[in-house]
C-alpha cells in the first residue's frame, strides 16, 4: 500500500524505509510515499484488542505512547538486513545456485556464520545515514532477479534534475541507470556505489556528450576544481569549448541555468 507521510500520522501506519513517489491511496495526493505490505498495517479498529494481544504474547506491550503498528518497523529492518546478508554471502563466497533459493532457504544459509549478520548491519547503517542526511524523497527500484553481477553493484543515486529537484534512486546500478534515461532529461547525478563496506562515487550528466571530471581530494589541494564539459572533440573551435567548460570548487546541489547551455 502506498501513503505519504500526513496519513501515516493520522492513521497510526508505521512508515517504510521503502519509498516511492506516486499517488497516496489514502488522500490521493502526489508525495513521498511509504511503499508497505498490507500484511504489515494495523488491523481495523473492530480487532485492535486481539491485535493489541497478539502483540504482547509475540515480544510485550509496545512503549508508551507509540503507535501499536510501530512494532512492525523492527521487522522491517530485519527483513532489509536478511536481504542485505545474502548479497554480501553470495559477494564474499563467489557461490551461485541452480535455482533461487526460499527467503527462509537463504535464512538457514547464512546463519551458519554471524559475520554475514554483522557486515550487513554495518552496511544497513552506512546507507540509512547516507539517505538521513540528504533528507531527498527516495524512490526503490526492485532487482530484476539475475544471478551474479549482471546488475552492477548497489548503489544510492543522488539525482539533481532541473523539473523534478531532488531526489534519491536506490537499486543496482545497471537497473537505476536504465531507469534514469527511460524516465528523465535535465539532471547530473552522483552514483554512490557499495560494496563489502566500502563505497565510491561517480557523477554523471544526462546529455552523452558531456562528462563531469571530478577533482580529487589531492587534486583540489593543488588548486584544481571539478569540470562539466564536453569530450575533447577535434572538430570543436577552442572558443566554443570553452564557452562550454564550467569549473567549480565543490558541484551545485541543485540544477543551474548555466547547465542549460550544455
Amino acid at each position: 500500500m502506498f501513503y505519504c507521510d500526513d496519513c501515516a500520522e493520522k492513521n497510526g501506519y508505521p512508515k517504510s524505509i521503502i519509498r516511492s513517489i506516486g499517488p497516496c491511496e489514502c488522500c490521493n495526493k502526489l508525495a513521498d510515499c511509504n511503499d508497505m505490505p498490507c500484511s504489515n498495517l494495523p488491523k481495523p479498529e473492530e480487532e485492535l484488542d486481539k491485535h493489541i494481544e497478539l502483540g504482547v504474547l509475540m515480544g510485550g506491550p509496545p512503549a508508551k505512547g507509540k503507535p501499536v503498528a510501530e512494532q512492525f518497523v523492527g521487522e522491517l529492518k530485519k527483513h532489509e538486513i536478511e536481504k542485505i546478508a545474502w548479497q554480501v554471502f553470495l559477494s564474499k563466497t563467489g557461490l551461485s545456485f541452480t535455482r533461487e533459493l526460499t527467503a527462509e532457504e537463504k535464512k538457514q544459509v547464512i546463519n551458519v556464520d554471524g559475520y554475514y549478520f554483522e557486515q550487513a548491519e554495518k552496511l544497513y547503517e552506512k546507507r540509512q545515514r547516507a539517505l538521513l542526511n540528504k533528507k531527498y524523497p527516495a524512490i526503490d527500484i526492485p532487482s530484476d532477479g539475475k544471478r551474479g553481477m549482471a546488475g552492477g553493484a548497489y548503489c544510492l543515486c543522488f539525482v539533481y534534475s532541473k523539473y523534478k529537484g531532488n531526489f534519491v534512486i536506490k537499486g543496482y546500478m545497471c537497473e537505476v541507470e536504465e531507469y534514469l534515461k527511460k524516465n528523465y532529461t535535465h539532471y547530473f547525478c552522483n552514483y554512490s556505489l557499495w560494496n563489502c563496506g566500502r563505497n565510491r562515487d561517480i557523477w554523471h550528466f544526462w546529455k552523452e556528450d558531456i562528462a563531469i571530471f571530478d577533482a580529487s581530494i589531492k587534486e583540489r589541494k593543488k588548486g584544481k576544481k571539478t569540470e562539466i564539459r564536453p569530450w575533447s572533440d577535434p572538430k570543436m573551435s577552442e572558443e566554443e569549448f570553452n564557452a562550454k567548460t564550467f569549473k567549480f570548487r565543490r558541484l551545485p546541489k541543485r540544477w543551474i541555468p548555466e547547465f542549460d547551455k550544455l
